[in-house]
């Protein structure tokens, strides 16, 4: 025991914690004049992902990835189920409901899809077509799912999948051309059969907000207000316009940066930005036991780090309001939970590093 503590990354996971606290401090004030109780829930959840980071992190590497295929498997039996009984929350049928208390299993499905994922990438050197046909299928069987709930949010972060894959493997140059015309293929026929009204003006309504002001183009226009009047140190915490008078939709989720940039400022969000780097760069960077375990770090970690990205460039209106969350900071129990789940795997892979 006490080589584990010895080694366990202690400033990483101080900033691994930080980072849900900044959540749960900005989602008070989201929620601030209804008095509302949705920082307290994140909270308790909160203290479930930690209590299941340390069950994870328990657990032996080669056990986690031995085990992964099956609950993968059993995930997407889930997600099939849910399109039949799930509770629907948004316009989207996304949640299983035990009384007052909501799980979104798409979000899980992240961390056995990237463990799987990378047990197969370290089997192989050069993406084939056999390699791609598997690697589209594992990937799209979920995203297929998921789409149909709809939420494109999840279904689009899963999605970053493939080109980390790209990324991180070498790949014969014509099947990359066929990935590109088959994502084409996709997004045409998902905009002819399966996207709602709502979504399609999200999607065009980002291109110029001021033509939809008072549609699907408000929740941009509303965001982009909160943050540039923020300025520099911000209008004092507990004290945003836009936040406080619920001019702004979604402040405690999809939109927690405005809450940031209109009560704390430019410079609170450069600090977090800060904080969201250091913890990257030491996720990244250290040495791995095998190559299993590299292609999960980097699946993984890319996930996030592609799920930050989005959610500040849909936060400032340069991509469509697609319903993806600010990691670890944003509210949603599930998100949370997986994320914390995700990153004892990768705590866990650090520690095997010494005692191994």
């Amino acid at each position: 025991m006490k080589d584990y503590f010895k080694f366990f990354d202690k400033f990483t996971f101080s900033l691994l914690l930080l980072l849900p606290l900044i959540g749960i401090f900005l989602i008070y004030s989201a929620g601030f004049p209804l008095k509302e109780t949705n920082y307290l829930k994140q909270a308790a959840w909160l203290f479930f992902s930690l209590v299941a980071f340390f069950i994870v992190f328990s657990m032996k590497i080669d056990f986690i990835f031995r085990n992964a295929l099956a609950a993968y498997l059993g995930l997407l039996g889930i997600l099939a189920l849910q399109l039949f009984i799930g509770h629907t929350m948004a316009g989207t049928k996304s949640w299983f409901r035990l009384g007052s208390i909501g799980m979104q299993f798409s979000e899980f499905v992240k961390i056995p899809l990237a463990l799987f994922l990378a047990k197969i990438m370290a089997g192989f050197q050069l993406i084939g077509w056999k390699e791609f046909l598997k690697l589209i299928i594992l990937i799209a069987a979920p995203v297929f799912l998921i789409v149909l709930q709809p939420d494109l949010g999840v279904s689009f972060i899963l999605c970053s999948f493939f080109p980390v894959i790209v990324l991180l493997k070498k790949i014969r140059p014509f099947i990359l051309i066929a990935s590109l015309v088959l994502v084409l293929l996709c997004g045409i026929i998902g905009w002819n059969s399966l996207l709602k009204d709502y979504q399609k003006n999200r999607i065009v309504s980002f291109l110029n907000p001021a033509k939809y002001k008072t549609s699907s183009g408000y929740q941009i226009i509303q965001s982009r207000i909160a943050i540039g009047s923020g300025g520099l140190s911000g209008k004092g915490y507990l004290k945003g316009s836009q936040s406080q008078y619920q001019f702004l939709p979604a402040r405690h989720n999809d939109f927690i940066i405005s809450v940031i940039g209109e009560e704390l400022g430019f410079i609170s969000i450069a600090i977090l930005f800060f904080i969201f780097f250091v913890f990257f760069y030491r996720q990244f960077k250290f040495n791995f036991h095998n190559d299993e375990e590299f292609y999960f770090i980097y699946l993984f970690n890319s996930l996030i780090l592609f799920q930050f990205l989005i959610n500040v460039a849909m936060a400032i209106g340069y991509l469509p309001v697609l319903g993806i969350s600010l990691p670890f900071v944003s509210y949603g129990g599930s998100s949370l939970l997986s994320l914390f789940v995700g990153e004892a795997i990768m705590f866990r892979i650090k520690i095997n590093n010494y005692l191994t």
